[in-house]
């Protein structure tokens, strides 16, 4: 009877441990969920604004002097020319303009710029007629004016990626550009042109480096090559009438350009810049994409 009791007893224990174990099991709180994954990035959009300053060397080509057929006494022209030094000093210039990002990469803008006016010199070595069969040089004629001009263009960029707040891109842009010359003259009192101006079809090329100032601040430092076409002067009207060979002069006027600028983002975009390669050509990594 004793052995029965205790194996009765043994028994008893076990399944009383049993049962305290799994009421154990159901207070322990439930495993955690697995965090859900990131949500894919969205490429944005957004408007901003920009300004630029800068220096361009001027760059003139194809520069010549052309003569009107006759001369103010009616007389055919027989003046013929050979240019000497030809110089046009830099231009300064300031600009604004306003654009759309249309995602990580790509972004377009539209810009106005006034460019000062720069120092024209040129000299000329002329040989003309002085009677029947007798012709004389004139060596050192020199020529002075102002010229500047206001450029507008619509501009495409393609952004190659983020390094270290770094983004650099290039671009290029068409418009028109409108370039004037003031106080033409053949030497300081030899003849006079009147100003003109003329409006042709302008083309950039360009590349640079923006850096992430804040979130949504750009400084950019680039280069762009601006082409701004053909050039004519008005005639020169001689003092001395007589034999007024009514000179022009034709060239091609561009400009290498060194530029700063500030572009703001309107609106919230975003994170701060990362540190890690970002963009199109990057590998794997966090992607900025609003700022």
């Amino acid at each position: 009877m004793g052995r029965s009791s205790a194996l009765i007893l043994a028994a008893a224990a076990a399944v009383l441990g049993a049962s305290v174990s799994a009421h154990a099991a159901d207070l322990l709180p439930p495993p955690p969920m697995p965090e859900p994954p990131p949500p894919a990035p969205v490429d944005f959009g957004g408007w901003y604004l920009r300004g630029d300053v800068g220096v361009g060397a001027t760059q003139l080509t194809d520069w010549r002097a052309s003569f009107a057929p006759v001369d103010l006494a009616g007389n055919p022209n027989q003046t013929v020319s050979t240019p000497g030094y030809i110089s046009l000093g830099d231009q300064a210039f300031a600009g604004a303009g306003f654009g759309y990002q249309f995602n990580n990469w790509f972004r377009v803008d539209f810009t106005g710029e006034y460019r000062t006016e720069a120092n024209y010199r040129a000299t000329q070595l002329y040989t003309f007629p002085t009677g029947p069969g007798a012709w004389a040089p004139v060596a050192g004629d020199g020529y002075f004016g102002n010229l500047g001009s206001a450029v507008f263009l619509a501009n495409g960029y393609v952004d190659l990626g983020t390094w270290y707040g770094i983004t650099p891109f290039v671009g290029g842009g068409v418009g028109v550009a409108n370039t004037w010359m003031k106080g033409f003259s053949d030497g300081p009192a030899l003849g006079f042109a009147a100003d003109t101006n003329k409006t042709n079809f302008a083309w950039a090329v360009m590349g640079g480096l923006a850096l992430n100032v804040t979130n949504n601040l750009k400084l950019e430092l680039g280069y762009r090559y601006l082409d701004m076409g053909g050039f004519q002067t008005n005639p020169i009207v001689c003092i001395q009438a007589a034999g007024c060979a009514l000179e022009r002069h034709n060239f091609n006027l561009a400009s290498h350009d060194v530029r700063l600028g500030l572009r703001y983002n309107l609106g919230g975009f975003g994170p701060a810049p990362a540190l890690a390669p970002i963009g199109p050509f990057a590998g794997p990594g966090p992607l900025i994409r609003k700022y």
